[in-house]
């Protein structure tokens, strides 16, 4: 009977030294820790790549990470929007400014072709944002198999083959200072909404990657010094993304300021902007059947808004 006493004793007091863990680690995330993205800029001319990065969360990221004295690399598909957003980083300051375009729903690309113009640059920074869907609002079965494959090439085969691409030229890099290559994912992969689940589980993807390449580089052979984080993101305001500002769906600016902020954190996954952790974790306490009610209505509004900004 002692021992199952101080069996259960040892376990609470696991318990809580997990739970505090977290809960000081949180604390530090997002109210105390200062930011370290200056960290990376190191070596000759340091460069950060950033794909979709001719509107929304990928420009806003593009244009703060210029005023903290990055030169870019944009991707992006339409190339008068990313030469608009070339010019308008360009007005910033003194930066390199260069880009690439490519349409990453469609298979098929060189990945070699297009990051060569690019071979001899200090890339430390990698921003894998491209990603996205077509809303239907349908089940599988009643969308076009086209644009089922549409939406694994843009969320997930566009940055694993950039990445796969660069992974050389990042690791050269990482010789005089740290790099990071981030994926930017999405709470739906964690929250399981309807009529979204393959986007969904194209950021399930992402997640389980960068936690694996992350451990390629750093736990099997020679550590490189190239590090890999996956960004939980929820809802922002962008033209892709029709809501209202709020402080749980807040501008692309303002998200991006929070992003870049986080760069260098030390966490392998993590949501940048603090209100949508929060959201995070109320959906993951709630019961699985309140909770898959709270993301359907949400996913009716969602739809809803989408069909009149169209």
């Amino acid at each position: 009977m002692v021992v199952f006493s101080d069996a259960i004793t040892l376990v609470g007091l696991l318990s809580l030294a997990s739970l505090s863990y977290r809960f000081f680690s949180t604390v530090w995330l997002y109210l105390l820790r200062p930011s370290t993205v200056h960290h990376y800029l190191h070596g000759p001319s340091p460069y950060a790549l950033v794909t979709g990065a001719s509107d929304g969360i990928g420009k806003a990221t593009a244009l703060e990470l210029s005023r903290k004295g990055f030169n870019l690399i944009l991707h992006g598909r339409n190339e008068e929007k990313v030469k608009k957003v070339a010019s308008e980083i360009r007005a910033q300051g003194s930066r390199d400014v260069r880009y690439f375009i490519a349409d990453a729903a469609q298979g098929g690309h060189n990945f070699a072709n297009l990051v060569q113009p690019y071979k001899d640059l200090n890339i430390t920074l990698l921003i894998n944002n491209v990603g996205g869907t077509h809303m239907h609002g349908e089940r599988i079965d009643g969308v076009p198999e086209s644009h089922l494959q549409d939406t694994v090439n843009w969320s997930d085969m566009f940055g694993l083959f950039l990445t796969r691409a660069l992974l050389p030229q990042l690791r050269q890099s990482a010789t005089h200072g740290p790099v990071m290559v981030q994926f930017v994912g999405s709470i739906t992969a964690d929250i399981f909404p309807p009529r979204l689940a393959v986007y969904a589980a194209s950021k399930a993807f992402l997640r389980t990657l960068s936690r694996s390449l992350e451990n390629d580089e750093k736990v099997w052979g020679t550590p490189t010094g190239v590090k890999f984080a996956y960004l939980t993101v929820g809802e922002v305001q962008t033209n892709g993304q029709p809501c209202e500002e709020t402080i749980m769906s807040p501008s692309a600016d303002t998200f991006a300021k929070a992003l870049v902020a986080k760069v260098g954190c030390g966490q392998k996954a993590y949501a940048p902007y603090m209100p949508h952790a929060l959201g995070q974790w109320v959906l993951s306490i709630l019961p699985e059947g309140i909770a898959d009610s709270f993301v359907a209505d949400s996913m009716t509004r969602a739809l809803a808004l989408h069909k009149k900004s169209i």
